[in-house]
């Protein structure tokens, strides 16, 4: 039996436990992860179908061929000039006629609002939270993978530390990792976020056309698809000379990351590494300037469970991945965060992220 039907096999216990006769596939990432193929996706209706009885793909014509190229299960096409309706119906008559439906939460309302049209179930509900259940244990395979994309993220990092320097701009330095990434091999390149001086304490800030200059400290947060699989990595550089109060925070930073890290085993709740990374921020009275959840899981998406937060009581297991992340963000002034990607074992954590903590000063 091939990975994607034991995937599928698993999906289905689930899928009784939760109760759901049919669960709709549609995301790019639900789609390689349950059959190892993404065809083009556009506004056509294309669903991977799945119920106790039978797995059916409804796919646009034109995908037909590609399709059944890769993918082994059952396949109902449809032309653009007659519409899904009738594919779903034949569909459903090798599926059985479902009276709750499934339909991962990230997928497109008209695609449920079709199966709707023609199913007519009695409920329908996202079915995010039992797809979770199989993504968030990554197997050996899936680990490696992401630790070849962390890999490149680190290969990527040190040419983005290399291209600041005064003068340049955000945008440029985001273009030279956007290309390293590209020549590296990566599918896509899913974010370059380059923030410097003021624009480190947000977050979540766009690379902007403002230039870089000595007296800056600089967030560079980095990711991109490697073989389906996700990077993500920050790390910091600063040009001229730390002040004594940005080196006290920088060390503070790296204290909560390492003591999250040092945190992590398989049986501890999810909110206690969040806890371990801000507790050691209020030692350092930087702890209100922390601002979002330590970590968030990684796989086929850049962001999904576990997310490592305040309130998460989810037991951490062997072949969770996510990312430890904190920050302080000084409005005005600077942001730092530091951020690895790491794995739980059951001997207890491994770190995919390689680059050093160290602060790169970079002198004019």
């Amino acid at each position: 039996m091939s990975v994607f039907w034991e995937r599928i096999e698993r999906l289905k216990v689930q899928m009784d436990k939760a109760g759901l006769d049919l669960v709709a596939i549609t995301t790019a990432p639900n789609l390689r992860y349950f059959s190892g193929f993404v065809p083009h996706l556009d506004e056509r209706f294309n669903a991977l179908l799945v119920s106790q009885r039978e797995v059916v793909w409804v796919a646009p014509q034109l995908n037909r061929e590609q399709i059944e190229a890769h993918v082994h299960f059952p396949l109902i096409s449809w032309r653009d000039d007659e519409g899904p309706q009738n594919a779903i119906h034949q569909a459903l008559q090798m599926l059985g006629q479902p009276r709750s439906l499934g339909i991962d939460g990230a997928g497109r309302a008209d695609f449920l609002l079709r199966l709707q049209e023609v199913a007519r179930p009695q409920n329908s509900q996202s079915a995010d939270g039992i797809i979770a259940l199989l993504r968030q244990i990554k197997s050996a395979d899936e680990i490696e993978q992401l630790a070849f994309a962390a890999a490149q993220a680190d290969r990527a990092m040190q040419a983005a530390m290399q291209a600041c320097r005064p003068g340049v701009t955000e945008r440029e330095v985001a273009w030279v990792v956007e290309s390293f990434f590209r020549q590296d091999g990566a599918e896509q390149v899913d974010f370059t976020l380059i923030a410097s001086g003021p624009n480190g304490a947000f977050p979540h800030h766009h690379s902007s056309e403002r230039r870089l200059q000595n007296g800056d400290a600089i967030i560079i947060d980095i990711g991109a698809t490697l073989n389906g699989y996700k990077s993500d990595i920050t790390r910091m550089v600063y040009l001229g000379e730390p002040t004594a109060e940005f080196l006290n925070a920088y060390a503070a930073v790296n204290q909560a990351n390492l003591a999250a890290r040092g945190k992590v085993q398989a049986g501890l709740s999810a909110q206690e590494v969040d806890r371990a990374a801000r507790n050691t921020l209020k030692e350092h009275g930087l702890a209100e300037f922390f601002v979002h959840r330590t970590g968030h899981g990684i796989g086929l998406d850049i962001h999904e469970p576990p997310y490592i937060m305040e309130g998460n009581q989810t037991p951490l297991q062997a072949g969770m991945t996510f990312s430890i992340e904190p920050g302080v963000y000084l409005v005005g002034k600077y942001g730092i965060r530091i951020e690895d990607i790491v794995a739980v074992t059951d001997q207890g954590v491994r770190v995919l992220s390689q680059t050093s903590h160290d602060l790169v000063v970079k002198s004019s």
